[in-house]
């Protein structure tokens, strides 16, 4: 297990700075995310992290000893930690046994230390009745598990992991998420994770940093981070959200976009402002505040999703999949907001929600 300090880290290639300033703390034993959109630093910090990148400025401490910074830099293999690709990177002419190996064999270990501890991370990973199996016979989640077995056999302080269910369909993906995390649990070891998959992200942290352009936006849990966003980057890359532009004036939130109506606010925000609304925080209600026009609704089984037309816009209701049948398109209908997300308006709205491709 290791704690994981990085203290101001700069990172620029030529002209173009990935990260501005990062600066955050990992405690042991937590299973933290690097969540944001595509080219925004998150896997160059994971690689600086590892050793394999040199930050421009700041340091990067591992369990307090200084293992990056202007006068010192320990290379990755000094770093005791384990990482996994979004490639598997198995060998592909050494049997399951053999790759899980690998790591130790480098090390010289002992034939019978080896087998002890392959044994045991195969037993850990679900893989103990495969050993003798090429990858090629394998299929991709259980690749990618012989990918974290040999990451795991040398018992590594650290456990980096690059967008490592990015190549698998969708229901393996999301029973990897469970398994990845019930082996962190068991093991304890301490983990930082990258996506740009916000679900991936939601199910498996104890922490998420979330970042955008090289700075991070927002740390905390998910639960901090999806209920109380600090901006609205945060709050429309986790999860749906819907955006509306108000004036926040004696208790209530003026839309002209839907037509003048209103609804209620406590909030210290006052004057123009943007809120945001969560579709399932939308309900069909009979004496709702807000009145428009069922659009659309398409049945999904679990949920019903659905568009409504207010005024000058639509907005997004997901309500469950047992309403569908009393759902009328064209039909007047009534609608209770049960939170919103309430965000001073500073006119940087559009530049905020330009996700980097």
């Amino acid at each position: 297990m290791s704690t994981v300090t990085i203290s101001h880290v700069t990172k620029a290639f030529g002209n173009n700075t990935v990260l501005q300033d990062f600066d955050e703390s990992i405690r042991d034993g937590e299973f933290v995310t690097l969540l944001g959109p595509s080219g925004c630093g998150k896997t160059t910090l994971l690689r600086i992290i590892a050793g394999f990148e040199k930050p421009t400025s700041g340091e990067v401490y591992i369990d307090g000893r200084a293992v990056s910074g202007k006068k010192v830099f320990v290379p990755p293999e000094k770093r005791n930690l384990g990482m996994v690709f979004q490639n598997y990177a198995v060998w592909p002419h050494m049997n399951v046994f053999e790759n899980a190996a690998y790591p130790l064999r480098i090390r010289k270990q002992d034939r019978n230390r080896i087998r002890e501890e392959v044994n045991r991370v195969l037993e850990i990973v679900h893989l103990s009745r495969y050993t003798d199996r090429l990858p090629s016979q394998l299929s991709g989640g259980q690749q990618q598990r012989v990918a974290l077995a040999r990451a795991l056999v040398a018992e590594p302080d650290l456990l980096l992991l690059d967008e490592p269910l990015s190549n698998l369909d969708a229901k393996l993906r999301e029973s990897m998420r469970f398994e990845i995390k019930e082996i962190q649990r068991k093991l304890g070891i301490t983990v930082v994770y990258v996506t740009h998959d916000q679900t991936e992200a939601m199910a498996m942290s104890d922490r998420i940093f979330v970042i955008n352009r090289g700075v991070v936006q927002q740390s905390g849990t998910p639960q901090e981070i999806y209920n109380h966003p600090r901006n609205q980057f945060v709050a429309d890359f986790l999860g749906k959200v819907d955006f509306l532009r108000g004036s926040a004036e004696e208790g209530r939130v003026v839309f002209p976009a839907l037509g003048g109506q209103s609804l209620p606010y406590s909030g210290s925000c006052r004057g123009k402002v943007d809120v945001g609304i969560r579709p399932e925080n939308i309900i069909f209600a009979e004496e709702g505040p807000l009145r428009g026009v069922l659009e659309t609704c398409y049945y999904l089984g679990d949920v019903s999703d659905c568009r409504v037309r207010i005024g000058d816009t639509s907005v997004r209701v997901i309500a469950g999949g047992w309403l569908y049948d009393t759902l009328e398109t064209g039909r007047e209908v009534r609608l209770q907001v049960r939170d919103m997300m309430v965000f001073p308006d500073d006119g940087t709205l559009e530049q905020m929600l330009t996700i980097q491709t």
